[in-house]
């Protein structure tokens, strides 16, 4: 077992290169994926929720003899640079809140419990005895590891189906099924992307003073007109999907003077008169309409001169379904296995955006018709709208230490969204 050998554990050949004492262990799990492994560097099973977890998101406590995952607490990430790694999460035991490294780190330091004799491998496996750090090999980050390397001879990533017409499918009925799991999540502002990336940019370049007429473009729940409702300004919210129902039955409840319509967004000239608005809000929705060109035309028609549209939408090169993000291996609770790819940033056909079976959206794909960036700046400027600013969120340090599995080497490096606003001038 001293020499690279096919067949081997992808890890136990990862580590080898940088320290060739390490033990080379035969790939028992996942051996036609192209990360097989073997039984030390498999799964462990979660003394708390009894789920199965990849041993780079599990810790051990030598105290309580307790397996514990980063899904039953909340864990930290230190950073450190050690075998092909940069950092590790420390994980609290869910008994005595003991912070414990994960198993990854853990096998580094000494304190795997198979190295301690807590516990035996299941299989034959040789378990590595950590020699002095001073033997090991430095290493070059990003490492060849990673998954962003990895995928590169893989050829493959998720794809989300484009379509050549609408016959079953229609942004309504898309946001209609959607709406029982997400509007209650969205109200209650327990959705990351919403809650600490998108609607404190939105909110600072709407700029929403006391008495501002407002249209809300396909307002959703109400989550944006309940708030610039609350800072003085006088809303109106336009929707034509269920989701709507649920701004409504709040509204009827909380009494904050908001004017929900069912309206489409291509048909606002058909109820308000020209210069009707000081500001015009559309948030995560503008991707989601049909026809954005009409809607932008008829944003314009209804605002008075001098006044500011601002829009929020995913971001056209770094979001889905140009781009997509996945892990190699799929289990890993590692940011770097993480990996994003851009492809057909220029097809614009209809597409169905395939989130799964997530806490706040049902398997029920989500209609959008994507767009270059140019796209949309090109529509702006043929209908008087200045550009004044646009925003490409960044997650903060703060909110990098606060959620690092969803931001760190992902959303500090590269924007989900993107957030615009735009002035009407005048026709003369």
């Amino acid at each position: 077992m001293g020499t690279l050998e096919s067949g081997m554990c992808f890890y136990c050949r990862e580590y080898y290169q940088v320290t060739q004492n390490y033990p080379l262990n035969e790939a028992t799990y996942d051996i036609d994926s192209f990360t097989p492994r073997c039984n030390l560097h498999w799964e462990y099973e979660c003394s708390k929720c009894k789920r199965m977890t990849h041993f780079n998101g599990i810790s051990w406590c030598s105290s309580c003899k307790e397996f514990t995952c980063l899904r039953c607490v909340e864990e930290k990430m230190e950073r450190k640079e050690f075998l092909v790694y940069d950092y590790y999460y420390n994980i609290p035991c869910h008994k005595c809140k003991t912070y414990n490294p994960a198993l990854d780190f853990a096998e580094y330091n000494g304190t795997h419990p198979y190295q301690i004799g807590d516990l035996f491998p299941k299989e034959d496996v040789v378990v590595w005895m950590p020699i002095s750090t001073e033997e090991i090999q430095s290493q070059e980050f990003p490492h060849k590891a990673w998954g962003i390397e990895r995928i590169l001879s893989t050829g493959k990533a998720t794809r989300h189906k484009r379509l050549d017409s609408l016959d079953e499918y229609t942004p309504k009925s898309s946001w209609d099924a959607i709406a029982p799991t997400w509007a209650p999540i969205a109200r209650e502002g327990k959705e990351y992307h919403h809650t600490h990336i998108i609607l404190p940019e939105v909110y600072r370049l709407l700029d929403a003073q006391k008495n501002e007429i407002i249209l809300d473009v396909a307002c959703g729940e109400g989550t944006v007109a309940r708030h610039l409702t609350k800072s003085g300004a006088k809303v109106t919210g336009i929707d034509i999907s269920k989701m709507l129902d649920y701004g409504i039955e709040i509204e009827k409840k909380e009494k904050l003077g908001i004017n929900f319509m069912n309206l489409s967004a291509e048909k606002i000239c058909d109820k308000f008169e020209s210069a009707s608005f000081d500001k015009v809000v559309c948030n995560m929705a503008l991707m989601d309409i049909e026809d954005y060109k009409i809607t932008i035309k008829n944003i314009s028609y209804v605002l008075k001169e001098n006044g500011i549209f601002v829009f929020s939408i995913t971001h056209p090169a770094f979001a889905w379904p140009t781009c997509t993000s996945f892990r190699i291996p799929s289990g890993s609770q590692r940011n770097e296995d993480r990996v994003r790819i851009v492809l057909n940033y220029f097809d614009e056909r209809p597409t169905l955006i395939a989130y799964g079976n997530s806490a706040y959206r049902n398997d029920t794909p989500l209609l959008q018709f994507p767009k270059p960036i140019s796209s949309y700046l090109n529509e702006l400027v043929k209908n008087n709208l200045v550009l004044r600013e646009m925003s490409e969120p960044r997650a903060s340090e703060e909110i990098v230490k606060k959620f690092p599995r969803k931001a760190y080497m992902d959303e500090e490096e590269f924007p989900d969204f993107l957030i615009v606003k735009a002035v009407k001038k005048s026709n003369i």
